[in-house]
């Protein structure tokens, strides 16, 4: 005989195994968008994000003040998907004619989506003259698409004697789900990336433009004399005696650090101009780092 206490463990499975897929989830999107924001960033720079060797928690972190647009729009548009799914039913319950009015929502949905699927396929695969601008909208297209056939095949399913048709069979509902729901999944995906490609890029030209306000000041000491040279950097020698460092390098940003290099920025850096200081760890260098005043 099954205890009290054994099956509430067992109720709860389902809801902790949610709850860990959920977590799945969101924790790939945020790990997605961060890649791609750190991508479009460092780009910006000249340097390739993949050479930095962040991890799968940095990445995370990259995302989490950038994607608080993509969620709220995501919430908002959740919400605002369950207040109008049910406008074709009310219409078609007021209209006095059910069947001939859900018959026409149906159609019009599939149609719709069909239509912006055709739409997105264009824009992708066929190079037009509006194909530039319209890719930005094209996730948001597809996602539309899928919310439209959705509904449709929801009706469909939920209301087959209004319709005066048979309710498709179970197998044919879940490959209609599961399609909806890849197609969902890659316009969001879409959606994301272009978003976090984009935050990157602005991101890196703010800090540009601000002269790099927001990152550390490093002065770089060496026994022999480096090649670092850039726009506003200053090179000094030490003459006193018994100093192990000879050569002192100032006018210089932090712009990443991995476990082997520092990387650098003349205080002065414009995309095109300048380039990107790379200096290794090692006894005969030394790097201090302070806040930029």
């Amino acid at each position: 005989m099954t205890t009290a206490a054994p099956a509430q463990r067992l109720s709860l499975l389902p809801v902790i195994g949610a709850l860990a897929s959920q977590a799945a989830l969101v924790t790939a999107v945020l790990y997605y968008f961060g890649w791609a924001y750190s991508r479009a960033f460092y780009e910006h720079f000249g340097v390739a994000a993949h050479a930095l060797g962040h991890t799968t928690a940095d990445y995370v972190l990259f995302s989490v003040t950038a994607m608080f647009q993509p969620l709220i729009a995501t919430l908002l548009t959740i919400l605002a998907l369950s207040a109008v799914r049910r406008i074709p039913t009310r219409h078609a319950m007021r209209s006095g004619r059910p069947r001939t009015v859900l018959r026409w929502w149906v159609r019009f949905l599939i149609v719709v989506g069909m239509l912006l699927v055709a739409t997105v396929v264009v824009l992708v695969y066929i190079p037009t003259v509006l194909a530039a601008t319209l890719d930005l909208v094209a996730p948001f297209l597809l996602m539309t698409a899928a919310a439209s056939l959705g509904c449709a095949y929801w009706l469909r399913w939920r209301y087959p004697a209004i319709l005066a048709t048979r309710r498709p069979p179970r197998t044919v509902m879940q490959i209609q789900v599961l399609a909806l729901v890849g197609i969902t999944v890659i316009g969001y995906l879409w959606a994301v990336a272009d978003f976090a490609e984009r935050r990157g890029a602005a991101d890196a030209v703010h800090q540009e433009q601000a002269s790099f306000v927001d990152r550390p000041a490093v002065v770089v000491f060496s026994v022999d004399r480096l090649g670092v040279e850039g726009s506003g950097t200053r090179m000094g020698e030490i003459t006193a005696p018994g100093e192990k460092y000879r050569y002192v390098y100032s006018g210089l940003w932090l712009l990443a650090r991995t476990d082997d290099y520092y990387y650098l920025l003349p205080q002065q850096w414009q995309a095109g101009r300048d380039r990107v200081v790379v200096v290794s760890h090692g006894d005969t260098i030394r790097i201090d780092i302070a806040r930029n005043p």
